[in-house]
């Protein structure tokens, strides 16, 4: 995407985001555990003392509603918003066009099973969030494809646009433990580096078209960069310590005497401290375009633009805050199915979600079937698989499976125009565990010094007490392959 591009609209760079989706809440999944610090992942007498990530957890999520869904879909498809059709759209009313993406991608992730007393497990992980969210008028989209698009010689205030977006990393140590049989607890520290922050308000604007093939754009407002008018490159993400920050996550659990389960979690409450050299721009100027039905207006327009704000440019150190939520779940085993009800809610901004998650067993397989209600996208259905033993688990699924599979099908045949809000979703991982079992006495497989391999010396002076001994050994190792392969 073009410098001049990126500077206006900031929102659409992250078009595949890693989003957290509370589909695997009271999974008993590293993911879960990682996110909902009051939550286990280890099984006492079956699981191995570590576990690991070897495929990052990736939620990709895109989300678009508003009458320009065919610029955005030409934008997503085509990597362009020339060539979009605006017959059908109401140009002159400033109608917006909803967009959000947040993300949160788990590039590494450790966990240890301390102690089987209390049942205490200790977890380090390395994360990449992104939080962005906008509103972009109908006639920001036309002015981009072309001026032409526009019936009337003057408009005014139809370019009044926002948008945010922050991407952060975060290096985080998780500790939870069980108080006794019905409470445990869990907390998780994180230090944050601020990649990139953006954030543009257009207060006021117009539209003035000429007949000698020109326009001419009034624009007030303002706007913030942590890297300024420079090119986006994926660099600039990568982590400086420049911009540094913190964050603190807690969570209590309660499980009843009828084995219901409860968990409450306050999740990534803290800020990021931007430096002074993130540039800060206040404008107030018209831009005019010449030629205006050449192929390169719209980079004229932005060249212009960001002319505008280079002269108008000083430097600024603020804090930020990231995205807080409060998370509530509930869930109670029947045999082979087991319901989890969620409520999930963003502390300072209108995002949320409300689920009912009803997750169907059968051995190491589940099967999920989801009905989510998301505060911005409305009602969803989701679905996964997960296949899950006591040292290893891969999921695969979606919350929102049909828009997705429309969305997946107009990007292979590039198609504009199908019906509906861009909206797609899907989300993967894959985590073992190693090391040896953690196990109590009572069910131990082995003992160190009862079972082992090792004989005396004077036994190992005689050849037939040798070869018993040796005879003796190779059972051993059977019956702990045996042992293995049923626990795994």
């Amino acid at each position: 995407m073009k410098k001049s591009l990126f500077l206006f609209f900031i929102i659409l760079t992250p078009i595949l985001s890693w989003a957290q989706n509370i589909s695997l809440t009271h999974s008993g999944t590293l993911y879960d555990a990682s996110e909902n610090p009051v939550q286990k992942s280890f099984q006492i007498d079956l699981s191995r003392k570590y576990q690991v990530t070897m495929l990052p957890a990736i939620n990709v999520f895109i989300y678009f509603k508003g009458d320009a869904t065919n610029s955005f879909k030409n934008l997503l498809i085509n990597k362009t918003l020339i060539g979009a059709d605006f017959s059908k759209v109401t140009l002159g009313n400033a109608n917006s066009n909803q967009i959000n993406l947040n993300g949160n991608l788990y590039l590494f992730n450790y966990r240890i099973f301390r102690t089987l007393d209390y049942n205490r497990e200790l977890g380090f992980s390395l994360q990449f969030k992104d939080e962005a969210n906008g509103n972009i008028t109908n006639e920001t989209f036309a002015l981009l494809d072309s001026y032409q698009n526009f019936k009337k010689s003057s408009y005014q205030d139809i370019l009044n646009s926002n948008g945010y977006n922050q991407s952060y990393w975060q290096l985080s140590v998780n500790y939870r433990e069980n108080y006794n049989d019905k409470w445990a607890f869990g907390g998780k520290f994180s230090l944050l580096d601020g990649a990139t922050y953006n954030k543009i308000d257009i207060q006021s604007s117009g539209i003035q078209i000429f007949s000698n093939n020109s326009f001419e754009v009034p624009l007030v407002g303002n706007y913030t960069s942590s890297f300024g008018r420079d090119s986006f490159t994926y660099k600039k993400i990568l982590p400086d310590l420049r911009n540094m920050g913190a964050a603190i996550s807690a969570g209590v659990s309660y499980t009843s005497k009828k084995g219901t389960y409860l968990t409450f979690n306050i999740k990534d409450l803290g800020f990021i401290h931007w430096s002074k050299k993130t540039s800060y721009y206040n404008f107030d100027n018209t831009i005019r375009v010449e030629n205006a039905n050449s192929n390169d207006a719209s980079s004229r327009f932005f060249s212009d633009f960001g002319k505008i704000m280079n002269n108008n440019e000083s430097k600024k150190r603020f804090n930020s805050l990231i995205d807080t939520k409060l998370d509530f779940a509930a869930s109670k085993n029947f045999d082979f199915y087991t319901p989890v009800f969620v409520i999930s809610k963003s502390v300072f901004n209108q995002n949320g979600q409300i689920a009912l998650l009803n997750n169907l067993r059968r051995n190491a397989f589940v099967f999920s079937f989801n009905q989510i209600y998301d505060f911005r996208t409305l009602w969803n259905f989701g679905s996964q698989i997960l296949i899950q033993s006591a040292n290893a688990e891969f999921y695969l699924g979606s919350e929102s499976i049909f828009p997705s599979s429309q969305l997946a099908k107009s990007y292979f045949k590039k198609d504009l125009n199908s019906a509906g809000n861009s909206k797609a979703n899907f989300y993967l991982g894959l985590n073992v565990k190693f090391g040896r079992k953690m196990q109590t006495i009572g069910n131990a497989d082995e003992i160190p010094g009862l079972n082992d391999e090792e004989t005396g010396f004077v036994v190992r002076l005689s050849k037939k007490d040798k070869r018993a001994a040796q005879k003796k050994a190779k059972q051993i190792k059977t019956r702990r392959k045996k042992n293995n392969k049923r626990n795994n």
